[in-house]
């Protein structure tokens, strides 16, 4: 009995190989197209991320060059539409779809918006900006909450408040933000809010330059609240 029930396994085991094995002999021409068609497939996406991006990725960014002089002159009409010199981050994004670059002008053409009040603009085009950076990362939700707060959306505005300061643990710009977010709380008449905010910055970054400063505001805001 054990010799058989060790025998039964091993002949499905080579039944199944036979199958296989017929299976392959009786589509052979279609397996062999098949594997033609994979091979080209990645062929065409190795050489898209190993050279075609890439490359396209260098031409956008020495064309953006002058846009963001312009940007740097705060010359935001002609960095987001260009004029005869100038490729405007807009053109850029556009035509160089995919690419790092293109990605940037997000940001960029948002900025280019907040400044000229268009704030719906502004909004979408920070929001399709992706980033892993911990400092754009955070400067996006905090644009964002301004774009927010000029229009007197106070809620959507201290969402992205909050999102810009629990973005990343940076002593340089973590204190700040959470320093503007409780400014923002205080305009709002939201005091308990506020307060927490500046304990926030007292207590976990007393040595940034917010953190020697926020006790004026703390006393502001017990005098308010």
């Amino acid at each position: 009995m054990a010799e058989q029930e060790v025998h039964e396994p091993l002949e499905e085991i080579t039944d199944v190989w036979h199958n296989i094995e017929n299976w392959f002999e009786d589509n052979k021409q279609s397996v062999a197209i098949g594997g033609t068609v994979i091979a080209v497939v990645i062929v065409a996406v190795v050489y898209i991320f190993a050279k075609w991006l890439p490359d396209r990725n260098l031409k956008a960014q020495r064309e953006m060059f002058t846009a963001e002089m312009e940007f740097a002159k705060d010359s935001f009409d002609i960095a987001l539409n260009g004029n005869g010199l100038t490729k405007g981050f807009l053109e850029i994004k556009k035509k160089y779809s995919f690419t790092k670059a293109a990605n940037l002008s997000n940001y960029y053409i948002g900025i280019c918006y907040l400044n000229k009040k268009d704030y719906k603009n502004a909004v979408d085009y920070l929001g399709s900006f992706s980033t892993s950076d911990p400092i754009l990362g955070a400067a996006k939700l905090n644009l964002m909450g301004d774009a927010y707060a000029d229009q007197n959306k106070s809620d959507d505005a201290i969402s992205y408040y909050k999102k810009a300061a629990d973005y990343s643990d940076n002593e340089q710009y973590t204190p700040y933000y959470l320093l503007k977010l409780g400014m923002y709380y205080e305009v709002q008449k939201k005091y308990n809010d506020a307060k927490e905010a500046y304990n926030k910055v007292k207590e976990k970054y007393p040595n940034s330059q917010e953190g020697r400063q926020v006790d004026k505001y703390l006393a502001r805001v017990n005098a308010e609240g």
